[in-house]
């Protein structure tokens, strides 16, 4: 959680801003934390807090686009899982292996679920059922974001996004607008950032225009997609070093996600720990440690978080930024204890740093 949540950010060791890798559902993503939070003050100890911001940009730009828990009951299954409650037809056969690769996914078994999907999509071609191709692709591209394949991924997208145009559904659609945000954040993980920039802005204020229509009641969904879109811009913002925006752009995605879910949640803990980072790279340290900590105490509530550790290595490396080295001590040497007993890599290699900087700062 505390790297900086985009694919890219595990490469710079800074205050880790942690993009929480698992939150997308297929149509309606929850919380996809990708942040980049260049270094703000000088000297090792800043870069390495600002690092879980900024070098885990580039991690998660490696590794995964950052969201997807995939949701197996999907708006776009319902479109044609109505045609037969038969177990032994076509059209149920082909439910049931896209629900198997839908589970694969969330085993993480990546090449069977690709498998299984290239023969689920040449069963909805044999069937002509023009939904189930739909669906198939759309899968296709969050299992791509997932795994790191963004240009595949943003190709799938778009040729999702142009079978709904033809089926009728305007650009402010909320399936379109799904589809919007996630490009716009392909695009940032490939480093497009104007692209990205543009995307979000304009996916912001159709999301914006839909709730006034709607009133808080009946816009859910187009809340929570909002919240999603707003933590991935205040990532871009965070990488394009404009903190108080993406500060203020964190502030929202948390109010939005934890008014839906709660805040016992990993990825509201990701929100946290990402605006403890802005508000670092502004100085505000007080509200950098405010934040840790109320991340750390909602850590607890969570059984075995494996992030736990790394927001108490944040806290650490907070305090040696700030010349405190008995509480950095404190904090650092209990996350290290920590991400051993739970073999979280992360959490050990962030600790080890604040560590060496430490003993080397006693000298």
């Amino acid at each position: 959680m505390f790297r900086t949540a985009t694919t890219s950010s595990l490469a710079s060791r800074f205050f880790i801003s942690i993009n929480h890798p698992r939150i997308a559902p297929l149509t309606i993503p929850l919380a996809s934390l990708t942040n980049h939070a260049p270094i703000a003050f000088d000297g090792p100890a800043k870069r390495q807090y600002n690092r879980n911001h900024g070098g885990e940009q580039h991690n998660q730009r490696k590794k995964r686009a950052g969201p997807l828990h995939f949701i197996a009951a999907s708006s776009f299954l319902s479109w044609f899982s109505k045609k037969s409650d038969d177990e032994n037809t076509p059209e149920s056969q082909l439910i049931t292996i896209i629900k198997r690769s839908i589970l694969s996914i969330q085993k993480e078994e990546y090449q069977k679920a690709e498998q299984m999907l290239h023969l689920a999509l040449k069963m909805a071609q044999d069937l002509q059922s023009k939904d189930g191709i739909t669906y198939i692709y759309d899968i296709m591209a969050n299992l791509a974001m997932e795994v790191g394949d963004f240009a595949k991924a943003e190709k799938l997208f778009v040729n999702v996004m142009q079978r709904l145009f033809s089926d009728g559904f305007l650009e402010d659609h909320i399936k379109m607008l799904h589809i919007s945000s996630k490009v716009a954040h392909l695009a940032q993980l490939q480093g497009h950032l104007d692209k990205a920039a543009q995307g979000f802005e304009w996916t912001l204020a159709k999301l914006e225009e839909k709730l006034k229509q709607l009133g808080d009641d009946n816009g859910k969904e187009i809340r929570e997609l909002w919240g999603i879109t707003k933590n991935w811009y205040a990532q871009l913002l965070m990488e394009c070093k404009r903190f108080a925006e993406a500060k203020q752009a964190f502030l929202q995605a948390y109010e939005a996600y934890t008014e839906i879910h709660g805040k016992l949640t990993e990825e509201g803990l990701t929100i946290l720990n990402n605006l403890s980072v802005a508000c670092s790279n502004l100085e505000d340290y007080a509200s950098a440690e405010r934040f840790l900590k109320e991340a750390i105490s909602l850590a607890a509530q969570i059984p075995d978080l494996s992030e736990a550790g790394v927001y108490k290595a944040n806290l650490g490396l907070l305090y040696l930024q700030q010349g405190l080295l008995r509480q950095a001590s404190e904090f650092c040497t209990f996350a290290w204890r920590y991400g051993n007993q739970h073999k979280h890599e992360e959490t050990v290699i962030q600790a080890t740093y604040c560590l060496e900087q430490i003993k080397a700062m006693q000298k």
